[in-house]
């Protein structure tokens, strides 16, 4: 096996072009030593995932994993999982999988990978109504669900907003009435996440005395969606101090729009993304954005490690459990720059130092990019 990653990624385009995609890569793909697939979603001009993409390419090619992925626009979610089932089919000799999923897909996927004895890492958080079905967590039910990993979802909402409201309240962005005026452009409510991060938003407002939430308006997460919304939001409520937003990628969009509104951001009103992502770091470097709030990117090459271990025999569970939550971490404009160089040295890391089935002799996990920008380990 040479060692190279791919990600033939068709970005949810009909069953008859991944079908084809399928049958050319199928007599290649049978020499593989470890394959592992990924499926994520995906929106026109996304900020977010070709950057994860990057990580996981470069990671893959340190452990000597054949990467396949595969994403799936976000509109009809659940023909998108029938086509997720066939692709895991038709694949040969798949040996892991990671799933970020929507509401509905988790259990025909996980339906599918057992019966391919396949194991599967999920990205939640989950709805509470798919549980039951699904055992309720990883090794009940599906014993080859051997994985959840999700980011504080509420909480990077929560911080985010703190932030925005200390920002305005800083610069005196009162209504008429003397308060803040919060707005948010949410987003895709059949992702449980979405509804977490808008609860996070809630609860800020409500910590914070001065500040009130006029309305949150949910998205599926497209950078002209945040444009457009903002647009009207500005247009209902005149005095709007602060705009959070549930993505980097709603946020630039917010940011065009306001700017177009003759408003000067930053000053006469403040906005802010969550997803900690390369562009979102260099608005905020830039001033345009006050933050951006997620855990780096990195911890989808964190997962692969995991996965990529539990394969050959060393179960991160022992170490870990099998539910984990990232630590969360924001960037404003004093720190987005160490983020950034953070990222530029995607190809400089030996991902493989960092796996146990590759150095046996490891105790514990413990990865460059944590603490990197000041936060501790976990």
């Amino acid at each position: 096996m040479d060692g190279k990653s791919i990600a033939p990624r068709p970005r949810g385009e009909s069953r008859i072009v991944v079908c084809l995609l399928l049958f050319f890569l199928i007599p290649w793909l049978a020499s593989a030593e470890t394959r592992i697939v990924v499926f994520t979603p995906t929106t026109e001009g996304n900020t977010y995932w070709p950057q994860v993409y990057e990580i996981l390419d470069a990671a893959a090619e340190d452990l000597g994993v054949e990467l396949l992925g595969f994403e799936f626009d976000v509109v009809d979610r659940f023909a998108k999982a029938d086509e997720g089932v066939e692709i895991l089919r038709s694949l040969p000799a798949v040996h892991g999988a990671i799933f970020s999923v929507a509401f509905g897909q988790t259990e025909p996927l996980l339906d599918a990978a057992r019966e391919l004895d396949i194991p599967v890492m999920i990205q939640g958080p989950l709805f509470d109504a798919e549980l039951p079905a699904l055992g309720f967590a990883p090794r009940r039910r599906y014993e080859n669900w051997i994985g959840t990993f999700r980011e504080d979802e509420h909480g990077k909402g929560y911080r985010l907003g703190r932030l925005l409201i200390a920002r305005a309240t800083e610069l005196g962005l009162h209504g008429d009435d003397g308060h803040i005026h919060v707005a948010g452009v949410g987003g895709d409510p059949s992702w449980f996440g979405s509804r977490q991060r808008a609860d996070g938003l809630l609860q800020a407002v409500e910590a914070a005395p001065q500040a009130r939430l006029l309305q949150v308006v949910p998205t599926q997460w497209t950078q002209d969606e945040g444009a457009e919304i903002t647009r009207l939001l500005l247009e209902r409520y005149r005095d709007l101090g602060v705009l959070w937003a549930a993505s980097d990628q709603l946020a630039i969009g917010a940011t065009a729009a306001a700017q177009e509104a003759g408003l000067t951001v930053g000053s006469d009103v403040v906005l802010g993304g969550l997803d900690l992502s390369r562009r979102g770091l260099e608005e905020v470097a830039a001033g345009s954005l006050t933050a951006t709030v997620a855990s780096p990117l990195f911890i989808y090459a964190e997962v692969l490690i995991y996965l990529y271990d539990y394969i050959h025999g060393f179960d991160f569970a022992t170490r870990l459990g099998t539910e984990i939550v990232f630590a969360v971490e924001e960037a404003t404009t004093e720190s987005a720059a160490e983020y950034l160089r953070l990222y530029d040295d995607v190809r400089g890391i030996d991902y493989s130092d960092y796996s146990r089935a590759h150095n046996p002799e490891l105790e514990r996990y413990e990865f460059p990019w944590n603490g990197a920008a000041g936060v501790d380990a976990r």
